[in-house]
């Protein structure tokens, strides 16, 4: 009986010691990853975008890991899972063989195959699957006083707000720069626009923008434009985004001195931006233009291209290079207008 007792209690605390160990290594209530080099991790899935899935994990908090590494996730709870064609499957299993990836949906638990670069998102946004709205946008300022020798007042001021639904997108931007030296103004403009697109398919849109601009150094009073476009969205995702519009607009120009114009012009929109250092290094540029039907030498291009440097919560510095040509202007104004900014604002 004693041999039997001490074989026992040598078994029981071998198992246990065995059961601390699996503890140790499969924590539970994790999801798991198995790598193609043979590595697992153990953490909880946040999401995966371009290619990237966010793992978060207990000893080194969320890490970035390629997609096309991994061999096989299993989760505790069911993911959501949207392909490039917008197609939905909720999975708690996701496995690569022979070039396919493997859903096994919770469901009915049926399995799927499909390409595995044919998945887009992994626990995508709620506004992609029409679920509630995203709303975006920043605020950025460059503020000059200084008083001396030189005496120059500087004030920069833009901002952009975004709201995008499953198939619909609205886009407000505007700008007000007013510059004095010794008391006498230098610059002063403002410009302000708006625009509407509904998503006919996943790139694909139309829609139309509104548009109103002052320069009192350019002899421009207003300058408004309203008419339809349409559109493709090449890219849309955190880390790039590339989207070009064409349309037809009636322009109306009132100038200070000059004599009034209005005329029906063809116009243009191209905005991207790319991460160039993920999470540190944006490259953006976004241009607008109009070329009129009736004199193609009446040419007006606003464009502004940067970096922007994301610091801390949301706060950004950046630095821009805005050009403006304005083929219409009065011979004794400068058709072009460069002006460099160094700004910070704040990102949402």
């Amino acid at each position: 009986m004693n041999i039997m007792h001490r074989y026992t209690l040598r078994l029981a605390s071998r198992l246990s010691l065995l059961a601390l160990m699996l503890l140790a290594v499969a924590p539970l209530n994790a999801d798991e990853l198995l790598m193609k080099d043979g590595s697992r991790l153990f953490g909880k899935v946040v999401k995966e975008v371009d290619g990237t899935l966010d793992f978060k994990t207990s000893y080194a908090g969320t890490i970035k890991v390629k997609w096309d590494q991994i061999s096989e996730l299993h989760t505790d709870e069911p993911v959501r899972v949207m392909l490039e064609d917008e197609e939905l499957y909720e999975t708690t299993d996701i496995t690569r063989e022979d070039g396919e990836a493997v859903l096994t949906a919770v469901t009915d638990g049926a399995s799927v195959s499909i390409e595995p670069d044919a998945i887009a998102f992994i626990n995508p946004e709620p506004w992609r699957y029409g679920e509630g709205y995203r709303f975006t946008g920043w605020l950025n300022a460059g503020l000059v006083y200084q008083r001396g020798n030189t005496v120059s007042d500087e004030v920069d001021i833009d901002g952009n707000l975004g709201l995008r639904w499953k198939d619909d997108r609205v886009t407000v931007f505007g700008q007000l720069e007013k510059d004095s030296s010794f008391g006498e103004t230098t610059a002063k403009n403002w410009l302000l626009t708006g625009k509407y697109d509904h998503f006919q398919t996943e790139k694909f849109y139309y829609g139309a923008n509104v548009g109103f601009e002052h320069d009192e150094f350019a002899d421009l009073d207003l300058r408004s434009k309203i008419g339809p476009h349409i559109g493709y969205q090449f890219f849309e995702r955190p880390t790039l985004n590339l989207s070009t519009d064409a349309g037809v607009m009636y322009v109306n120009e009132n100038f200070i001195e000059s004599e009034d114009d209005d005329y029906i012009a063809f116009s243009w929109l191209v905005d991207f931006d790319w991460f160039v250092i993920p999470d540190h290094v944006q490259f953006y540029h976004r241009q607008n233009g109009l070329l009129s039907m009736e004199d193609v030498g009446d040419l007006v291009i606003n464009s502004w291209t940067g970096f922007r440097f994301p610091l801390y919560m949301g706060i950004v510095a950046s630095l821009e290079a805005e050009v403006k040509y304005d083929g219409g202007s009065p011979s004794d104004i400068d058709k072009t207008d460069t002006t460099y900014r160094a700004k910070l604002g704040y990102q949402w």
